[in-house]
């Protein structure tokens, strides 16, 4: 495959992979305002690792789950569940585009992350384009107003970890099929709920409830394929834009569902989030083709 078909193809799938997510959040959320957190968790979690063991199993990928426990796997599952296990914490207590304009820090976190822990170069546009997102936060947080809202907090620590599940996702070896990745971050998710969900009083779902559930597991397992097989063999400046999408998704999802309306203020922060986001992109585009035009061929 080309790489402008690759890239073609990450688009794709990281756009759809967004609606996947917003409908499995929305469902989450609907759940979740009714059972124990970490029921939800060991609940979902049970149903999107039997949904990846079956595709796996008819897939013939059974055997890769084992060889695919390599460092860099396990890295990625760990911060994928804490990631999932604070977003979900602020999901049942906050708007739901409010918190998907939060988490789209992640990629300016991501480009950040990649300065100081790969040495990437990163100038100062890209720098203050990250300090332009992250002041964006502040719109959506409220530090010291009586509008504070201390989940958005979780948010952000959701964008955290994110982004370091996509920087760990980048060294991966490209021959571990992405349904075995996703399957160790899954896992590792059920077992926190169930952690909790030891200090908790559990109740059994009613039917509604286990539909709910049920529908949020399927597209959960089918984003996270999407997510992961969206970034895998492609230019990441050109594919990442796409995953704004998410705003999109969520706004509507939060109207039509919740009758959510974010305020002003969150919107001013959740603009100013998505800018800065894609303009850092847009000048990493800017970078790659320098350092292609200025290249050295070989003799």
């Amino acid at each position: 495959m080309s790489q402008s078909a690759a890239n073609r193809r990450g688009m794709i799938a990281l756009t759809f992979g967004m609606a996947a997510y917003t409908v499995n959040d929305s469902f989450v959320k609907l759940v979740a305002r009714e059972l124990p957190f970490g029921e939800v968790l060991f609940l979902r979690g049970s149903l999107v690792l039997l949904i990846l063991g079956a595709v796996l199993g008819a897939t013939g990928a059974l055997h890769h789950i084992v060889p695919a426990a390599k460092p860099a796997v396990l890295w990625r599952a760990l911060f994928d569940a804490l990631g999932t296990l604070f977003f979900i914490a602020a999901l049942v207590n906050m708007y739901i585009a409010d918190l998907s304009a939060v988490v789209m820090t992640a990629p300016l976190m991501l480009t950040a992350l990649a300065a100081i822990m790969l040495g990437e170069a990163i100038g100062w546009r890209r720098w203050a384009a990250i300090a332009v997102g992250l002041a964006g936060t502040l719109f959506i947080v409220k530090p010291g107003a009586g509008a504070f809202d201390a989940w958005a907090l979780a948010g952000i620590a959701s964008a955290l970890f994110s982004a370091g599940r996509d920087l760990t996702t980048r060294r991966i070896d490209p021959s571990i099929p992405s349904l075995a990745i996703g399957l160790y971050g899954t896992f590792l998710v059920t077992l926190l709920g169930a952690g909790i969900g030891m200090t908790e009083s559990w109740s059994m779902p009613n039917l509604l409830q286990w539909t709910q559930l049920g529908i949020a597991s399927a597209f959960l397992g089918l984003g996270t394929y999407l997510v992961v097989h969206a970034f895998r063999g492609v230019e990441i400046a050109a594919v990442a834009p796409f995953r704004y999408t998410l705003l999109i998704w969520m706004g509507i999802a939060g109207y039509v569902a919740f009758g959510e309306i974010p305020d002003r203020w969150a919107l001013v922060g959740a603009t100013l989030i998505a800018l800065s986001g894609l303009y850092a992109l847009h000048r990493e585009a800017v970078r790659r083709r320098e350092l292609a035009a200025t290249a050295i061929p070989p003799a």
